[in-house]
């Protein structure tokens, strides 16, 4: 009898039930990388969550060196000297840059142990050298454009990177005097072709004598080197912390007075030489027979010559204003230039009130040998007398601040001139004797 095949399937009995639950399910080919990789996970997850749960239990510390650096404790610390940078290697034993650029041809640069004996070091400093020598040489030979040009190309020298400082080695005393001589040759050539106009003689003519010896600085020569000398002042001050020699305001001062005193000298010795040669001009056009005419002539030259020393005597004056204003305050008012400087001006400036005196003491008598009718000439006269009391005031005033000056300069040891000294002790005894007299 045939059998047929249930068409459900039969409920499996109680006795394999555990075994078909315990049974592990059947894997596919692809199933088992993904099985793999999941439980390695959840591996790590769990060892995560105890390392975060230990870490929490235990409280970090901040100033720990390892959290500070962020290295952690089961990593082996580095080698050497950490934290310590490695030492350097030593320098290369090959060539250096200096030894590279003197094997250059021509060499760029000369060291010192290649250079020979004198030589400079670098290709900068030998041209600033040789610029220099050109530069005395051409002062020397009185070509004071180029001797200029020379100048302004050492300023422009850098040498390692640094402008030459001009209050090394003199070079703001060449400056000044370049500045002063920089219009001589043109008032010198101009000066030649005047006396060629008017058929002087050259070689007995007193100004040609002066020009040919270069003593002739154009008034704007000397404006230029003053403007130069005050610029000096302003950029290098007088301060405490400043070394003993270095060139600032203190050295500049002395030498900006000295310019200014020849400036004021030369220009007076200039007007006196320019009328004496006007005179000796209308004396040869003009031959005159009349005495009286002569008289008038000395007279008109003596009022000229008044003229020019009152001039001079008021920009003598201005000097003294600026030499007194800085003196009020140190260092300026211990400095020995300036305290020389100050006794040769109060000499100056009394010798310029005595002249003006004995001008007014002519005119005085001259005026009273003469008739006194005329109201106005009484007046003149006053003006005079009055005028050549106040001039010799001042002038006995400036000697006494001369004498004050230079005692305390040789009591402090420092050398003044006999000739100072010889003037000072015979002035003191003619105004002993006046006294007494």
């Amino acid at each position: 009898m045939p059998t047929f095949a249930p068409v459900y399937s039969v409920r499996p009995s109680r006795r394999a039930l555990p075994r078909i639950q315990n049974r592990d399910p059947k894997r596919r080919r692809g199933d088992t990388d993904k099985d793999d990789s999941e439980d390695d996970r959840l591996s790590s997850e769990s060892d995560t969550d105890e390392e975060l749960a230990i870490r929490g239990s235990q409280s970090v510390n901040k100033k720990d060196p390892y959290h500070v650096a962020g290295w952690p404790r089961n990593k082996p610390l580095p080698g050497a000297n950490f934290p310590h940078a490695p030492v350097k290697s030593g320098m290369s034993t090959g060539l250096t840059i200096k030894e590279e650029l003197a094997q250059l041809n021509p060499p760029i640069y000369v060291p010192s142990s290649h250079a020979p004996e004198g030589l400079s070091d670098s290709v900068k400093q030998r041209h600033l050298d040789n610029v220099t020598a050109i530069l005395h040489k051409c002062m020397l030979a009185g070509d004071w454009d180029r001797a200029s040009q020379a100048f302004g190309l050492i300023l422009r020298t850098e040498i390692r990177g640094n402008p030459v400082d001009v209050r090394q080695n003199g070079l703001w005393l060449i400056g000044g005097e370049l500045l002063m001589r920089r219009k001589y040759q043109a008032v010198e050539q101009q000066q030649v072709h005047s006396r060629t106009a008017n058929h002087e003689d050259i070689e007995t003519d007193e100004i040609a004598g002066t020009t040919a010896a270069g003593s002739i600085i154009s008034d704007d020569g000397f404006k230029l080197a003053r403007q130069y000398y005050e610029r000096l002042i302003l950029q290098y001050p007088h301060l405490q912390r400043a070394h003993h020699d270095a060139v600032n305001a203190l050295a500049v001062y002395p030498v900006l007075f000295n310019v200014w005193i020849y400036e004021v000298h030369d220009r007076a010795r200039r007007a006196r030489r320019q009328m004496k040669s006007a005179q000796e001009t209308s004396d040869h056009g003009s031959v005159s027979n009349a005495d009286g005419s002569e008289g008038g002539e000395d007279t008109e030259r003596k009022r000229n010559l008044l003229i020019i020393r009152r001039t001079e005597l008021e920009q003598a004056l201005h000097i003294v204003q600026r030499m007194d204003g800085i003196m009020v305050s140190p260092p300026y008012d211990t400095s020995t230039e300036l305290l020389h400087q100050r006794g040769t001006m109060a000499l100056w400036l009394s010798d310029m009130h005595r002249d003006i005196s004995r001008a007014h003491t002519t005119s005085v008598d001259s005026s009273g040998t003469s008739s006194e009718d005329d109201s106005t000439m009484d007046l003149d006269t006053l003006e005079a007398r009055a005028s050549k009391k106040r001039h010799e005031t001042q002038a006995l005033s400036e000697r006494n601040k001369a004498r004050t000056i230079f005692i305390g300069l040789n009591a402090a040891g420092v050398e003044v001139s006999m000739d100072i000294m010889d003037a000072i002790e015979e002035d003191e005894d003619l105004s002993m004797n006046q006294g007494i007299d």
